[in-house]
């Protein structure tokens, strides 16, 4: 977690990253039109529906394993799922930062033929009204993969590089759209992370056992 914020501090205090990365994907001087290959339009259409999904699946089945005497395992890492995502790329980012950080996306400032201003990401503004940039949605679904090393620790490594990888090849579409700065790309890591290590630590809290001499 460390590590992705450090990286995340770069851009934020060189802010000229974050406009040479969209240089790259936007504007007179771009240099990759990736915005019309067939996976990066797959992902900016689908992902967060994708995680729509995953949570009512994670719901339905949490319900299903605590309301009957079969798949006890399973109530723990399902109530996981489904908060950690409904709290962090939900709430949090959507509702939260995005909202309330009001930071213009790339093609909404004047350097890219848009009428914004152009800020730093993590200076709260009026640059936008609602469904801002800071940070990415669509990422953090992506980075929030790498929560599941929490329930599954034999594979810890595994869900580490899936949340890695599938966080920075979303943020590579999400950036080819135009819709966020490398900046929002890379918060979105630690952000995601936090807050599924806060819902697991209070999880693992609330189905932890009581023992008998605290009850008695």
């Amino acid at each position: 977690m460390l590590g992705t914020l450090a990286l995340a501090a770069l851009p934020t205090a060189w802010t000229t990253l974050d406009l040479q990365a969209a240089a790259l994907f936007i504007g007179e001087t771009s240099r990759l039109h990736a915005v019309d290959w067939w996976w990066v339009k797959l992902i900016n259409a689908y992902v967060p529906a994708a995680f729509r999904v995953i949570v009512l699946v994670a719901v339905s089945g949490w319900l299903l394993c605590t309301f009957s005497h079969h798949g006890k395992q399973w109530r723990l890492p399902l109530a996981f799922i489904a908060i950690a995502v409904t709290l962090g790329p939900g709430l949090l980012v959507n509702s939260g930062f995005k909202d309330q950080w009001q930071r213009a996306r790339p093609y909404q400032v004047e350097p890219f033929g848009g009428t914004k201003q152009f800020t730093r990401a993590t200076v709260m503004t009026d640059q936008c009204n609602n469904n801002c940039s800071f940070v990415s949605g669509h990422v953090a679904c992506g980075f929030f993969l790498a929560s599941l090393m929490l329930i599954d620790k034999r594979r810890k490594l595994a869900w580490a590089i899936a949340g890695l990888s599938s966080g920075l090849i979303i943020g590579f579409a999400r950036m080819a759209d135009g819709a966020h700065w490398l900046s929002d790309v890379l918060w979105a890591s630690p952000i995601t992370l936090l807050c599924s290590w806060l819902v697991w630590a209070l999880l693992r809290l609330a189905y932890t056992p009581k023992s008998a001499d605290s009850s008695a």
